[in-house]
């Protein structure tokens, strides 16, 4: 049977070809609002173009989710499906993809005489976004590599995403503030002192503070022994950049020296991560192995 790992585009993976066999890797994706402008957030997508049109424009700017017939079409390509998406607490996009998963599975019913044989669609909250969403398409499509129950893989990616975080080095907020994700105390305040905020994901799949930073040395060092308290020991470590190379290969080189059997790939944001990481933002996913 076919298999098809799937991420809403706050996945920052555009190149990713899966080793799994009968495995396709499938992105929906998110939209950019500026001004009278969509960008969609795909392998096409101009990020540079993005980020000028944001700093040009003078009204306000926003994201939306994938929508139900994007998801549907991915849901159709497969016999079965696990599909990832941002938290449900910060977009749309869980809810879409549900209500895309129960239209597929009615459609395929009628198609095939009342019988649901044949076709499995399971939809994972990452309770995220970027670095975390890279790891758990980079574990499933290990996973995968050898024959599997839908079942067997579902309760694998269940426990991945359990045993997984991320966090974000931040040091420009303005996104994150109009959105309603971040309050605009924090962000102002920060913006003000010229710091860095290291935020994580909360149980809930929120954005939660943990602390501040001054300069790359700290930075670093901050997010390396946080995620040492959080029980890393040396698994899979994706680090998303918006335009910050020499952050994300120093966080690398700093994870490496710690746990030298660790194994740590850096990407560049997509659309949304870009928009909401805003300049010199780091994103970084990691499994406690």
């Amino acid at each position: 049977m076919s298999w098809c790992i799937a991420a809403d585009s706050s996945c920052n993976l555009r190149s990713f070809v899966p080793t799994a066999p009968e495995t396709s890797f499938r992105l929906a994706p998110l939209k950019v609002h500026v001004g009278d402008r969509e960008f969609v957030d795909d392998a096409q997508l101009d990020v540079a173009e993005l980020t000028k049109a944001i700093a040009a424009e003078d009204t306000a700017t926003s994201s939306s989710c994938p929508s139900i017939g994007e998801w549907a079409e991915i849901f159709r390509s497969a016999d079965n499906i696990i599909a990832i998406t941002i938290s449900a607490r910060l977009s749309g996009s869980y809810e879409a993809a549900q209500m895309a998963r129960t239209m597929i599975m009615d459609e395929y019913v009628r198609e095939h005489a009342g019988s649901i044989a044949g076709k499995n669609i399971y939809i994972l909250n990452s309770r995220a976004a970027g670095g975390k969403l890279e790891v758990l398409v980079r574990l499933l499509d290990d996973y995968l590599q050898q024959p599997r129950e839908f079942e067997d893989a579902v309760a694998f990616i269940d426990h991945a995403e359990e045993s997984s975080q991320v966090l974000y080095s931040l040091s420009r907020y303005e996104n994150l503030v109009k959105s309603g994700r971040m309050p605009r105390g924090v962000g102002s305040i920060a913006s003000k002192l010229n710091i860095r905020i290291l935020g994580t994901a909360s149980s809930e799949g929120t954005i939660k503070l943990i602390g501040s930073t001054r300069g790359e040395k700290k930075t670093i060092k901050k997010i390396v022994d946080t995620m040492a308290s959080n029980g890393f020991s040396g698994g899979s470590v994706s680090i998303d950049h918006r335009d910050n190379v020499d952050g994300a290969l120093g966080i690398k080189e700093a994870i490496l020296q710690r746990w030298p059997m660790a194994t740590v790939h850096i990407e560049s944001c997509g659309g949304l991560c870009s928009y909401y990481a805003e300049e010199s933002g780091l994103l970084i996913g990691y499994e406690w192995a």
